[in-house]
């Protein structure tokens, strides 16, 4: 068993429904679509006029060293992009583990045992919640449209890029431990995902806006399913709380 009852007072808790939590995580992920495609859009601006030879980067100056012209520039603006990417990515694993904590404390009305807590942080806190959803609402997901390789690679994702490696580089890489698990990671290029361990250097964390917008769809089918099971969470209550 990894969870438990939440020891809260009636009159200080607060009381939602798995509607509510699932709203409040739409509201977050529709925040991320709308801040990712505002902010990435100067940075696509810039490569695209730097790809069709655009004023300004119609003149390049004379040069001898064989580099496409305003090559900096346009690696640049693609650097950009990919830090937005992955900090959008941040933001969603802190909105899945945040939807995760309010559903179970506030909705389901348990807390994880202090063991839970301890493998939480060995495992990862979406195979955690997966395992603990999964006893409350009786079911073994295959019964869910949700994709939760996707999603527990958000996290990993996540943890990667908040680690630098090199001081030169402003490019992170999957570990080893995720390729053991996601040879062929969901958060890279397609030609890296295809060769995955196989190449010679591990694949760079790679988020693209259809990588990023298929996660959040996960993410908010998740929820979805979540809040079409409110009357077995009611029961679950009603049967523990006796």
């Amino acid at each position: 068993q990894v969870w438990r009852l939440a020891r809260v007072s009636q009159r200080r808790q607060i009381r939602i429904k798995a509607v509510d939590v699932a709203y409040f995580l739409r509201v977050r992920t529709a925040f991320i679509r709308s801040y990712y495609d505002t902010a990435q859009a100067p940075f696509a601006e810039r490569k695209r006029l730097i790809e069709n030879d655009l004023p300004p980067f119609d003149d390049p100056p004379y040069s001898e060293d064989g580099e496409p012209p305003y090559l900096v520039e346009w690696m640049d603006a693609d650097l950009a992009i990919q830090i937005l990417g992955r900090s959008c990515v941040s933001i969603l694993s802190e909105t899945l583990k945040l939807y995760f904590e309010t559903l179970m404390a506030r909705v389901i009305g348990a807390r994880l045992t202090r063991e839970s807590q301890t493998t939480l942080k060995s495992r990862g806190f979406v195979p955690v919640y997966k395992d603990v959803l999964g006893e409350i609402l009786k079911t073994d997901w295959s019964d869910t449209p949700v994709d939760f390789e996707i999603i527990e690679q958000v996290v990993l994702a996540r943890n990667r890029s908040q680690h630098g490696e090199h001081l030169p580089s402003l490019n992170v890489t999957h570990d080893a431990r995720t390729l053991a698990k996601y040879p062929r990671p969901f958060f890279a290029t397609s030609e890296e995902s295809e060769d995955g361990r196989r190449g010679f250097l591990s694949p760079e964390v790679t988020v693209t806006r259809e990588t990023l917008f298929a996660a959040l769809d996960q993410v908010e089918a998740l929820a979805d399913w979540v809040d079409g099971r409110g009357e077995q969470i009611f029961r679950w209550r009603r049967q523990n709380r006796e």
